[in-house]
């Protein structure tokens, strides 16, 4: 029965489907009455019988026998309603206050470097690669160094969507203190640049991260994060301007290496500038 199936997605049980939909039929209905009419054992038929009671969905009338009556369906179900989403709010208050101090707790366990000298994990293609850059600067703490060797082609990163969450995740960043430092070419410049405009995000780029041009070009992508990790990409051979794989390294020693590259480009670097 089609509404048995729904009264059950609103999360009542069988039998208190099964009790409710026979007192509406019944109108006005006793416990025996209904356990004789449905598969609900006696010993059971009270309790869902209270149970609907308090949610709100019958009304009792406290004689010997007692009585039950069906709740007019709009009053009831905008009780059970209200109940529900006060019970989700609970929930989600008691989940928010748990992870919290789950975080708490396994922060303090987990150590600020690998025990391993070096750890590394790569996303291979473009969906798992776009997803490796958002979550880049969604776990960066302290400082991002970035270098743009082209622009992000639109089957790449997709800058309506997938671009644009990161373009948004970068500002986020930002703005809980993290400083972001990329180098970018003329090619990056002219059609990135013209992309953010339109996606009305360019001015919260261009005040949150410290971007320069780079006087001469970098073989190779890289993003340097809190001085401990090394993010390099690789390109698809037959299209350079295609994103293969991304690999994240963490490595310290390794970071600070390509860290003091980065310094030195920048030192070379001139302001954006841009009209």
């Amino acid at each position: 029965m089609e509404t048995k199936r729904l009264l059950k997605e609103l999360g009542l049980s069988n039998y208190e489907a099964e009790a409710y939909l026979k007192v509406v039929e019944l109108g006005v209905a006793e416990a025996g009455e209904i356990c004789k009419k449905t598969k609900i054992p006696f010993g059971r038929v009270y309790q869902e019988l209270n149970s609907l009671a308090s949610k709100g969905l019958i009304e009792v009338q406290n004689t010997r026998p007692k009585k039950y009556r069906a709740r007019k369906p709009r009053l009831a179900f905008k009780t059970l309603l209200q109940q529900k989403r006060a019970n989700m709010e609970t929930q989600l208050q008691k989940t928010i206050e748990a992870a919290s101090q789950i975080e708490e707790n396994i922060s303090k366990e987990i150590p600020t470097a690998p025990k391993e000298r070096t750890f590394w994990t790569t996303a291979v293609g473009v969906e798992e690669a776009v997803e490796m850059l958002r979550l880049n600067f969604e776990e960066a703490e302290k400082e991002v160094c970035i270098i743009l060797q082209h622009a992000y082609p639109d089957d790449e990163c997709n800058l309506k969507d997938s671009g644009t969450t990161v373009a948004k995740e970068v500002i986020n960043a930002s703005e809980r203190g993290v400083r972001i430092r990329a180098l970018v070419n003329e090619e990056f410049i002219i059609s990135k640049m013209r992309d953010l405009k339109e996606q009305g995000i360019k001015e919260k780029i261009m005040d949150n991260v410290e971007i320069r041009v780079m006087k001469r070009a970098t073989p190779s992508y890289f993003e340097v994060i809190d001085a401990e990790k090394v993010v390099l990409k690789v390109n698809n051979p037959k299209n350079p301007a295609q994103i293969l794989a991304i690999t994240k390294i963490w490595d310290v020693k390794l970071a600070k290496e390509i860290r003091a590259i980065f310094e030195e480009m920048w030192k070379e670097a001139k302001p954006i500038e841009l009209t």
